[in-house]
């Protein structure tokens, strides 16, 4: 078998758009949440709401705007490791059938 080469995998959302929307269906029942990630969850809305009730309004909207581009990053992060996942099993798959 040869040997994988990431850099020839394409995994942009444009180029997957099925993959990537497939990923979002199934979301919520391949997100499992133990305690520690609720813990983590609770200590950073903890921070953020401290930090939020520091800032005056426009420091307040500056920060919205960060959060949502975090977020908006970091769903597309998710999306690529997702399309990127599907793909490589894919590959095993109709690599072992052969």
């Amino acid at each position: 078998m040869a040997e994988f080469n990431f850099d020839n995998l394409d995994i942009s959302r444009v180029n997957n758009e099925t993959i990537a929307e497939l990923g979002e269906v199934l979301w919520q029942y391949t997100s499992v949440h133990c305690q520690e990630d609720i813990d983590i969850a609770e200590k950073y809305r903890d921070s953020v709401d401290a930090l939020v009730d520091s800032l005056n309004p426009k420091q307040k909207k500056w920060f919205e705007a960060y959060q949502e581009m975090v977020a908006d990053e970091l769903r597309l992060a998710e999306q690529r490791r997702f399309v990127c996942g599907y793909k490589i099993a894919m590959r095993m798959i109709l690599e072992g059938m052969k």
